[in-house]
């Protein structure tokens, strides 16, 4: 499952003209894919809602999807009469109903804030009844049942318009004081919010978000943001190629390119690790001179693991350390990626895309043979993906300044690791590393406009523009990590220390495989119409309904 395998993904030739091999026949890039619609789609280009300018604005949420987004996890744009996944991407129909979206959290949450707000309103007209003296008490009675709103009466009495002693000016700015020890209505207290915050938080850190958890001495100490440790800045290498300016094992634009394709043509689209739109954007715009002052989604590490990955799909000249000898392909870039992992002293820092980086380097290690080394770049992955809050919902824990865009980095990441993480554990028989009880992070969305960029095959003669179709990456991807979920559980159970040589007995067992069986019918059930096995098929598809998961494989330890 890890060694490299035949898989899909966009190309890099359409993000710089003439560039690639081929003689331009590259069309699997945004740009590229961009412009093969205009030539084959009558239809209107649709504007990308998550462009890569900074100022663009943000993608429009909708209230109700449409039945078939829901049913296949896809994100909605809510257009009439057909959303663009079901017009541009998916050909299905396209229908609204309403009623029978049961996840109207919106709704939920008014009326939830609503009651919440009523009972603060009850709370204190209730409370002023009761503390107040005998004969103010049906003063304030008369004027809740004469009132308008109980809401004005509330803050009436919150400023004491009521109450003993209402009468001289000192008497009343003692008894202000007085109302506000009383009610403190949704004042927490200051300690309380200091409690709060020390139970966890996410901090910025070399350019990335870092958690440090509430049992954690570190916590107390200041942001170290406000005082890094390398001087920062925005400006780019502008006297060189942005392309080659990552690499100092080859100053080639052509070979660069043409490995950075064969890797999002082959392997991305089966381990999506990463936000491509980011990664082109700082990609295109060459290495920074200093530390960066906000993330960055392009390193020379995570390059070099790219063309160490990209050289097992070609036999060009520059995919091989010896030439002609095919087991060092791509072993000058990954010694170079190892070499920079130790210089640049990457394990004290970490980074989102050092995480992608290791998990690649995991990956690539395990097609060569090497399975310890794999195994212990796997786990330096995860746990950096920990140490940077990956697997936390980072929704309401300090989400600061982070774009939608950079949210969406860091969940397709994380489960980009948890495909990693199950991956190995499959191959060598062991418990995984990322369990479903270590994160709530959500799962990424899909987007119409990316996943509608036209994948064809690449190859070193260029791309094959007779089977282009739309890419779907993410929404393969999606489903395997849902498959991966199931592959967690029954790891878990028959690969647990307790149960291994230790019979559970034949009707515990027989149950946990019905369980296991159904849900991976259920899992096949719910597949998109579009994911079905066919001739042509996307290859990451066809790998998806491949995974060696199935009620054979659990009943064979039994």
């Amino acid at each position: 499952m890890l060694s490299s395998g035949v898989l899909d993904g966009p190309g890099l030739a359409g993000h710089r003209s003439g560039s690639g091999l081929g003689g331009g026949s590259g069309s699997g890039s945004r740009s590229g894919n961009a412009s093969s619609n205009n030539n084959n789609n009558t239809q209107p280009k649709k504007k990308a809602r998550r462009g890569t300018d900074s100022a663009s604005q943000k993608r429009r949420c909708v209230s109700t999807a449409c039945i078939a987004c829901r049913k296949r996890k896809s994100k909605c744009d809510g257009a009439l009469p057909s959303c663009a996944a079901c017009a541009s991407v998916y050909g299905t129909e396209c229908v609204y109903d309403p009623n029978s979206d049961h996840r109207r959290k919106g709704v939920y949450r008014e009326k939830i804030d609503s009651m919440k707000a009523r009972n603060s309103t009850l709370q204190v007209l209730i409370e002023a009844i009761l503390n107040a003296d005998e004969e103010d008490v049906p003063a304030i009675v008369k004027q809740i049942r004469t009132c308008d709103s109980l809401d004005v009466v509330a803050e009436a009495i919150l400023r004491r318009d009521y109450g003993p002693g209402a009468g001289g000016e000192d008497d009343g700015e003692d008894e202000d004081e007085i109302v506000d020890d009383e009610y403190p209505i949704n004042q927490p207290i200051e300690g309380e919010r200091d409690l709060a915050r020390k139970m966890g938080e996410l901090r910025i850190e070399n350019g990335s978000v870092r958690f440090i958890g509430g049992t954690s001495h570190l916590i107390y100490l200041d942001d170290p943001a406000s005082a890094p440790d390398e001087p920062e800045s925005d400006s780019y290498l502008s006297t060189e190629d942005p392309i080659i300016s990552w690499s100092e094992v080859t100053k080639d634009p052509q070979l660069v390119i043409h490995l950075i394709n064969m890797y999002f043509a082959w392997h991305y689209p089966y381990f999506t690790t990463l936000s491509k739109t980011l990664f082109y954007r700082d990609f295109l715009r060459g290495k920074p001179t200093g530390q960066p002052r906000s993330t960055v989604y392009c390193s020379p590490l995570l390059v070099h693991a790219m063309l160490a990955l990209g050289c097992h799909f070609t036999s060009i000249a520059g995919a091989f350390a010896i030439p002609g000898d095919s087991r060092t392909k791509g072993d000058h870039f990954f010694a170079e990626a190892k070499r920079l992992i130790v210089e640049n002293d990457e394990y004290e820092k970490p980074r989102l895309t050092t995480v992608q980086a290791l998990a690649l380097m995991s990956v690539r290690e395990a097609g060569c043979g090497r399975e310890a080394k794999g195994w212990v770049y796997s786990g330096m992955s995860f746990r950096m993906a920990q140490d940077i809050g990956l697997n936390l919902d980072i929704a309401g824990r300090g989400k600061g300044s982070l774009s939608e865009q950079e949210v969406d980095a860091r969940r397709i990441t994380f489960w980009g690791c948890f495909l990693f993480d199950k991956c190995w554990s499959n191959y060598l028989g062991r418990l995984p590393q990322l369990p479903k009880n270590s994160y709530n992070v959500p799962k990424y969305d899909v987007f119409p406009d990316e996943d509608a960029e036209l994948w064809s095959p690449y190859t070193d003669g260029g791309f094959d523009q007779s089977s282009k179709q739309p890419s779907r990456t993410r929404a393969a991807s999606l489903q395997l990590s849902k498959l991966c979920e199931i592959s967690s559980d029954l790891l878990l159970f028959f690969y647990h220390p307790n149960h291994i040589g230790r019979s559970s007995g034949k009707s515990v067992e027989l149950k946990k495989l019905s369980e296991l069986h159904r849900r991976l019918e259920d899992w096949k059930k719910e597949l998109p119409k579009e994911f079905e096995p066919k001739d042509g098929q996307l290859p990451s598809v066809i790998l998806t309904q491949c995974e060696p998961l199935s009620e054979n494989d659990a009943s064979s330890h039994i």
